[in-house]
């Protein structure tokens, strides 16, 4: 498998399909939600299905979604397609899952008529292998959803000069139709970004100025035409507040004009995020800066890496104008990043690099399964974990046998290195991540909330930046909020008060009774404690 004389390999797509399929959808729900990114996304599902509002449907007692609503769709769609109405864990995450596949397969199918199915295979367990990209695939964000989008819109635009004018036009419609999704995942910026990235690029291939800016323009502006009636809808329902908070959003966000810090991070940080969003494959390239090569002159760009250079460089730098910088911001660069790397590692000059990379990578596989079976046999106290079950040493088992394999066969160090990569996700979604980041859950303070099923549930936040949307979801939306103490001691006996330990709860009076509820909370990583109306 993958040897370099080959560069067609039979049944090369439906290889990569059954591993991303094996790889993620398996295990969505082995992970409860530990932070407040994946309940806040799953929170406006649920209060649309609830609601039967699925243009602006207000959760937590009256917040509105911060994103358009595409991810909340899908999700609703899907609960209510497969499991009642009720949205789980795993079916609030299977957007995500399902759109990584789908980028993952459109990369394929566009190196592989570059360079042939070998190399489509590389590219391939290479995007698939980045920490960043498959954190993304398994997640309740919108990002992942957004870069499937517009990653094939631009995968799409690439590909459509090479067709009839009557293919053409399906093509555009599939590109205007990615758009339109990309948009109503995230706003303008899913339509504007690739169409920008096209436009530098086929005018970099010499294609005429104006004729291309009005193409791209025209993308756009279409794609935005066909979301404008979810915004005139919103605004009809949510007036002031929506258009502020859309305004903040998506301008403010831009130029700095936010009127609270979000993830306000230096020029560098974008460049920190991507060295380690794109592990382990930074190891191999740091390898790979030790290899001998001779200078090949007059060699130029392929068009495909030409389009792999141009948007990995326009996205990022896009990405470092906004005072907000986030590592998920720089997904839709990931793929083009990963086609350079997967031309790294296909070329003869990194072989010696390739090998080395394969050894530390077998040597990790063999290394941390044994590592997480030792802590389950003789725990850490700073580090709990949940109990591993009979079949997941199992799973445990694959990254394991797999860097054996290569320590008895030596042979095809890129096949045996994509397995071990592809074996050690498997084994991390599968029982890593339950077994860490389930203990961080808030699901656990869960017995306590429910124990009335008639009271009322409230929360001390004295903004939404502090709302605690992890309980919210598990409470499946009971829990409303107030911003100051006096407004709880209104309330009939029995009412239940959550607020951050560091609160000044006096306003209280005697009418409650206290008790600590959370050591730390999964939203906030504050401890949490619990008033209970006499």
């Amino acid at each position: 498998m993958f040897r370099r004389s080959q560069s067609y390999i039979p049944g090369g797509a439906s290889v990569v399909f059954v591993a991303l399929c094996l790889l993620l959808l398996p295990w969505l729900g082995e992970t409860l939600f530990y932070s407040k990114g994946e309940p806040r996304e799953a929170i406006v599902a649920v209060s649309m299905l609830q609601s039967g509002n699925w243009i602006l449907p207000e959760n937590y007692g009256g917040d509105i979604p911060y994103k358009p609503p595409f991810m909340g769709w899908l999700i609703a769609a899907f609960a209510w397609l497969f499991n009642g109405g009720v949205v789980t864990e795993y079916l609030s995450r299977l957007p995500s899952a399902l759109a990584s596949i789908a980028m993952v397969m459109g990369g394929y199918v566009w190196a592989a008529r570059e360079r042939g199915t070998r190399f489509a295979m590389i590219f391939s367990f290479v995007t698939i292998g980045c920490f960043e990209v498959f954190r993304a695939s398994v997640a309740c964000r919108l990002d992942m959803v957004l870069t499937a989008c517009m990653v094939g819109a631009i995968y799409l635009m690439y590909h459509i000069r090479e067709h009839s004018p009557k293919r053409k036009g399906w093509l555009y419609l599939a590109v205007l139709l990615l758009l339109t999704c990309a948009t109503l995942t995230k706003g303008p910026v899913g339509a504007l970004l690739p169409c920008f990235v096209m436009g530098v690029y086929r005018l970099l291939r010499h294609d005429k100025f104006f004729p291309t800016l009005f193409k791209m323009l025209g993308l756009a502006a279409a794609a935005l035409a066909l979301t404008s009636w979810w915004y005139i809808a919103a605004y009809q329902q949510g007036g002031k507040e929506f258009a502020d908070l859309m305004y903040e959003e998506n301008i403010g966000r831009l130029t700095g004009t936010m009127s609270y810090d979000s993830h306000i991070k230096p020029f560098w940080y974008n460049f920190v995020t991507l060295i380690a969003g794109l592990l382990p494959w930074t190891v191999l390239l740091l390898a790979a800066c030790f290899a001998r090569r001779r200078p090949q002159h007059g060699s130029r760009l392929s068009s495909a890496a030409l389009l792999s250079l141009v948007a990995a460089v326009l996205i990022i730098g896009f990405y470092c104008i906004p005072a907000s910088k986030r590592s998920v911001y720089l997904l839709p660069a990931y793929p083009f990043i990963c086609y350079g790397i997967a031309s790294v590692i296909d070329s003869k000059a990194a072989a010696k690099a390739v090998r080395f990379f394969t050894w530390f990578m077998a040597v990790l596989a063999v290394l941390a399964p044994l590592a997480l079976a030792t802590i389950q046999i003789w725990p850490i106290p700073s580090l709990p974990t949940e109990a591993i079950p009979w079949w997941g040493y199992a799973i445990l088992a694959l990254p394991f046998a797999f860097g054996i394999a290569w320590f008895v066969n030596r042979h095809s160090p890129i096949g045996h290195l994509c397995a071990i990569i592809w074996a050690l996700y498997v084994a991390y979604i599968a029982i890593g991540m339950p077994a860490i980041l389930n203990p961080k859950s808030d699901m656990k303070a869960l017995q306590r909330l429910t124990a009335d099923p008639t009271a009322k549930i409230l929360s001390l936040n004295p903004g939404t930046e502090y709302r605690f949307y992890s309980l919210n979801y598990y409470l499946n939306d009971r829990m409303r909020a107030i911003d100051e103490l006096s407004q709880a001691a209104k309330e009939p006996a029995g009412t239940l008060v959550l607020f951050p330990m560091y609160a000044d709860t006096t306003g209280l009076g005697r009418d409650f009774t206290f008790e600590p509820l959370l050591e730390r909370s999964a939203d906030h990583r504050h401890a949490i404690g619990l008033a209970v109306k006499k």
